[in-house]
């Protein structure tokens, strides 16, 4: 017998190195369960973004295969991750006039939820090019009249209503390249979120983000910074280096293909030079008739580190964008395929001066345990994104859509522009 209170809740995070896909089920007011998972390399994506259809669409089918025999369930819609060089972040204020309602006191008006959505619209009511839209309003805080740093407003009196947002805009291009290849794989997209938000649901927790914590989101093709402090998201920023800028150079130094250094890191790479052991032989094929050689652990270490130095460099350098420098109580998360990096978290302290952690995804139940692993953190962050920002489900599986499916949208918006 079906139940009916059950929803199956899929996440697919598609970035430039793989594709991860976590389904869940849900019962409302209870922990969400995994049912499967997938995963699949692509070639299909440069830096977060599309540059070759077919390509995206045999991994995002692939990797959806893999979690619907696991989890015995086909998967029609999904909350899909996006991130890239494209994505950009602001700061914004939005204020507004509290609307006059039943309050006996004809000076103080009760906040509504209505007063909370106005502001929010006035927060985002910045020009864009028209090839940008906004993805997401996050609050930071709220203030009515001299009150600051109140969370939710709604409920209390006053005349005036200010909000704090960060926002996050998108290039529509990317999405409709994404949109496609969700099409050609028949999947509809619910909504997008932004790839390193959606690992910050599955990796921090609410003491973190209001005490101060930064997470580094190292990917593929770039690295995502996000500042949170006071509960908000108060900077963002995407680095246009990550994971495979490491393989180029191990290619390069160990004159090996890019599919054996890309091996060669997973299996035997070191973040920090100096922990590495200089005795420790590793062996590296030949190429096309050369005859095979070794390196030392150190020696692929050497390859490494300068590049991971130049991208914690660029995070701090986005970090003190943030004018929140310094008062990072839970220091530093990483996440991302790249976190697996031995002693990466032992370099990031002596950049950062900050106490470093490897984020994983806070998950338990199900098949949990094989996705407690930082490559994994995007996918599953948009469930608990699925389930924090449906505000009801219907009766049947999944979510009303406080918007309407990201393809439809798409279409009607292209379908003005030509």
């Amino acid at each position: 017998m079906k139940d009916e209170n059950k929803h199956i809740i899929t996440g697919i995070d598609v970035g430039t190195t793989k594709v991860c896909v976590v389904i869940a089920s849900y019962i409302e007011d209870k922990p969400f369960e995994i049912l499967g998972v997938g995963y699949s390399p692509t070639s299909g994506l440069k830096k977060g973004v599309v540059i070759n259809i077919n390509d995206t669409v045999e991994s995002i089918k692939s990797a959806v295969k893999q979690a619907e025999n696991q989890a015995g369930v086909e998967v029609e819609s999904a909350y899909v991750g996006i991130s890239g060089e494209h994505i950009r972040g602001i700061n914004n204020t939005g204020v507004i006039t509290v609307s006059k309602n039943s309050t006996r006191n004809p000076f103080d008006h009760e906040i509504t939820e209505a007063d909370k959505q106005r502001v929010l619209d006035h927060a985002k009511g910045i020009t864009l090019p028209s090839e940008r839209r906004i993805l997401h309003v996050l609050s930071q805080e709220y203030k009515v009249d001299n009150r600051n740093d109140i969370r939710d407003p709604v409920g209390m009196t006053g005349n005036r209503l200010e909000a704090k947002v960060h926002l996050i805009h998108s290039e529509v291009a990317a999405e409709k390249n994404l949109t496609v290849c969700f099409e050609k794989a028949d999947i509809e997209i619910i909504d997008f979120v932004l790839s390193p938000l959606a690992s910050s649901y599955a990796v921090l927790d609410p003491n973190e983000k209001n005490l101060g914590v930064v997470m580094l989101d190292i990917g593929g093709g770039t690295t995502d910074v996000l500042v949170f402090f006071n509960g908000g998201l108060y900077h963002s920023g995407i680095i246009p280096i990550g994971g495979d800028a490491i393989t180029n150079d191990i290619a390069h130094g160990a004159m090996t293909t890019i599919e054996q250094a890309e091996s060669l890191k997973c299996k035997h790479g070191l973040a920090k030079e100096a922990l590495a052991s200089g005795d420790e032989q590793i062996s590296v094929p030949g190429i096309r008739g050369r005859e095979p050689k070794s390196i030392n652990a150190r020696q692929l270490a050497s390859f490494i580190e300068p590049r991971m130095k130049e991208i914690m460099m660029f995070a701090s350098s986005e970090i003190r964008k943030s004018n929140h420098n310094g008062l990072f109580t839970f220091g530093i998360v990483i996440t991302g395929g790249t976190a697996k990096m031995s002693n990466i978290a032992d370099l990031a302290q002596d950049i950062f001066r900050h106490d470093v952690k490897i984020g994983i995804p806070s998950i338990t139940g199900g098949v949990a345990d094989s996705i407690l692993d930082p490559t994994y953190s995007a996918a599953v962050g948009m469930i608990y994104w699925a389930i924090e920002s449906g505000e009801r489900f219907d009766e049947g599986d999944g979510f009303p859509g406080r918007l309407k499916p990201v393809s439809n949208w798409i279409k009607k918006l292209f379908s003005k522009l030509y």
